[in-house]
């Protein structure tokens, strides 16, 4: 086996989910910009994106893909879906963390869809995180991130 050091170029360390399976419901902006928006145009599209559509049982909102993540950090998750969606697409996010039933509400931007040629099967997505839909869903995230012990393996 060859070890290779290289930087971390991550600005937050990232964290595996449990093994069982971690539902994310993803909800695309019907406005999204497709990576060609400026700045001001997707923090715009951003504050627009309406949550209301989401419940807190079992159920998927319309519109909402249904799919599982895969790793997440402060700033950003993985996870993936049947479909793909495009790079620079905006979404809302409910991230439904083990054992709990009231889901993580994030906005974000989809960075990098994973190509299928390298990865059959459902498509990896990669979402930076543009929001919360309120201060305590960002702490709630802080507290399972800081608790990984108790919750997502180290």
């Amino acid at each position: 086996m060859v070890t290779v050091e290289a930087p971390n170029r991550r600005s937050d360390d990232r964290f595996r989910f449990s093994p069982a399976y971690t539902r994310v419901v993803v909800i695309p902006s019907a406005r999204s910009a497709g990576g060609s928006a400026t700045r001001s145009a997707v923090s715009h599209i951003i504050e627009d994106l309406d949550l209301t559509g989401f419940d807190d049982g079992l159920g998927t909102p319309e519109g909402g893909l249904e799919g599982h993540g895969y790793d997440i950090s402060s700033t950003g998750m993985r996870f993936e879906l049947d479909e793909a969606l495009a790079a620079g697409t905006e979404v809302a996010i409910e991230l439904y963390p083990p054992a709990e039933q009231v889901p993580i509400r994030i906005r974000g931007t989809v960075v990098r869809v994973f190509s299928c040629d390298d990865d059959p099967g459902p498509r990896r997505m990669a979402v930076q995180f543009t929001g919360f839909d309120s201060p305590k869903d960002r702490e709630r995230l802080a507290r399972r991130i800081e608790a990984r012990a108790c919750c997502w393996p180290e």
